[in-house]
């Protein structure tokens, strides 16, 4: 149980508290008949709380109102009702968890305060803009059953709300923290590295017949893997190499204007039958910009590609054959067959040593590039500089560009490397680290050349700014970090109970 409440914390927890401050924005829009209503029994218990379908079904509205509202044309009902579930059950789970603690601290919440709350509620106004109480009192009736189960629903709520204020009131960020974050997040580094690609197969190398055979007998999964991916590569339609010459029909055209491209067409055709090469007179007259500076030409194509048309005519024709103008959509067209391939189509059997061996190629790259960087590594330990190091293995040295932090540790060049970027940020101009990082298929070794500090002026203009994201970042840290173990707690004493059967079947 306390897997499933814990997966995906970090962002679940970040909206989760979020939805509870918001005390009535469920209020808007939630006017329709529930689905299940007159459903019985506890889904969630927390401490003294129950919760329900009704209770469950509320507050899973809102959390799917919240994602519409969050993705707009990306959201995907189907396929987020497992992630819109498993937001409702921490939400209603966490609302009580800190109602209950609201309440051991003396906390409380008057029903004047209820009262005013739904008063000023927007959704319970009539077309006079004042409250109406039969409205209310319909959807109270509709939703809860109740207007007891709704005010006790309504002050977990309020309860919870000044418990997370009181909570995140507690977090500080002071100045000088503030300029410390900006000034590490403005520093900039600049490196140099190597880049040792692991799959970069030797030109001559050659697989041994035996190493094949043994492969084959030992690892056929991983050739028989590569083999799926390639399926399209192995198995390949009837293909023809075609040019043609384009005379173009606009759609609206009259029938004059159809008559008079026809008759263009017709009188092209003539000309190539007569002798006049084809390539040069599509240079010369096409209509069809992509392809007139190529003498027409298409490059191979399957069935499937072209218009109708246009293809039916183009395979109908022997190699060399030219066909008589064929109307399209786009016009009147002459063809001419070039080339045919025939379907190709090579079972596993049939290539399976050319995978074994493309297999073995990549292994033996792989333990190559694992032997230089060890070596570069070894030289570097031993007080080598880097560059040194990189032209007795005769490779090259690469320079990046000035480089700032980044969450998804990003570096022209190299892509995603979020541990050799922190690495460099400790490392002092002129220092390599000897440690080897694997980045993707490559394995890398680098070393600073250039520390840059933040510009003063610009952390005097973003300290404010940047103590602002941090207060919010260490509030919802706090609130995250008090929460887990107030579950791991309530769950270890029995007290949080979670019916997964039923949620899990939800629908």
């Amino acid at each position: 149980m306390l897997r499933f409440l814990r997966r995906g914390q970090r962002w679940l927890t970040a909206v989760i508290v979020i939805g509870i401050g918001g005390v009535f924005v469920f209020f808007m829009g939630l006017g329709g008949p529930l689905e299940r209503a007159g459903a019985s029994g506890t889904w969630i218990r927390v401490g003294p709380y129950s919760f329900g379908p009704r209770e469950f079904e509320l507050a899973r509205m809102d959390r799917e109102q919240q994602m519409r509202e969050a993705l707009g044309e990306n959201f995907d009902q189907r396929a987020m009702r497992d992630t819109i579930d498993q937001m409702t059950t921490n939400l209603l789970v966490e609302r009580a968890v800190l109602a209950a603690e609201a309440e051991e601290q003396g906390l409380t919440v008057g029903n004047g305060e209820i009262e005013r709350t739904v008063l000023n509620a927007s959704g319970f106004r009539g077309e006079d803009g004042r409250f109406d109480p039969d409205l209310y009192r319909g959807w109270v009736q509709q939703n809860y059953g109740n207007e007891r189960t709704f005010l006790q629903e309504q002050r977990i709520r309020m309860l919870a709300g000044k418990m997370l204020r009181i909570m995140r009131d507690n977090a500080a960020v002071s100045e000088a923290e503030a300029r410390a974050s900006l000034e590490q997040r403005l520093e900039e580094v600049r490196i140099a590295f190597v880049a040792l690609g692991t799959d970069e197969v030797d030109e001559g190398f050659e697989a041994d017949p035996e190493a094949i055979t043994s492969f084959l007998e030992i690892r056929e999964g991983e050739a028989r893997d590569l083999y799926a991916e390639r399926s399209e590569t192995y198995n390949v339609p009837e293909q023809i190499r075609a040019r043609h010459i384009l005379v173009r029909v606009e759609p609206d055209a009259s029938d004059d204007d159809v008559a008079s491209a026809q008759e263009k067409a017709e009188g092209l055709a003539a000309r190539i039958e007569a002798g006049e090469d084809f390539a040069d007179l599509a240079r010369e007259v096409s209509d069809d910009t992509g392809s007139a500076s190529e003498g027409g030409d298409l490059g191979f194509f399957p069935r499937g590609r072209m218009v109708a048309p246009f293809e039916d005519a183009a395979f109908a024709l022997e190699v060399d054959e030219t066909s008589p103008p064929v109307r399209s959509d786009f016009g009147f067209h002459i063809i001419r067959n070039e080339e045919r391939q025939p379907a190709q189509s090579r079972s596993f059997e049939e290539v399976q040593e050319e995978l074994a061996a493309e297999l073995l190629g990549r292994d033996a790259a792989r333990q190559r590039a694992r032997e230089r960087s060890e070596r570069l590594s070894t030289a570097v330990a031993g007080g080598t500089g880097l560059e040194v190091a990189v032209r007795g293995e005769e490779l090259t040295l690469e320079r990046s560009g000035l480089l700032r932090r980044r969450p998804d540790g990003f570096i022209p060049g190299l892509g995603s490397a979020t541990e050799l970027l922190a690495a460099a940020f400790a490392l002092e101009p002129g220092e390599a680290s000897p440690r080897v990082f694997e980045v993707k298929d490559q394995l890398v070794l680098m070393e600073s050349i250039e520390r840059v500090a933040a510009d003063p002026a610009e952390v005097d203009a973003g300290w404010e700014a940047e103590q602002s994201r941090l207060l919010g970042t260490k509030r919802n840290a706090q609130v995250s970090a008090w929460l887990e173990s107030r579950r791991k707690a309530l769950t270890d004493s029995g007290d949080l109970f979670v019916d997964f059967a039923v949620i899990g079947n939800v629908r």
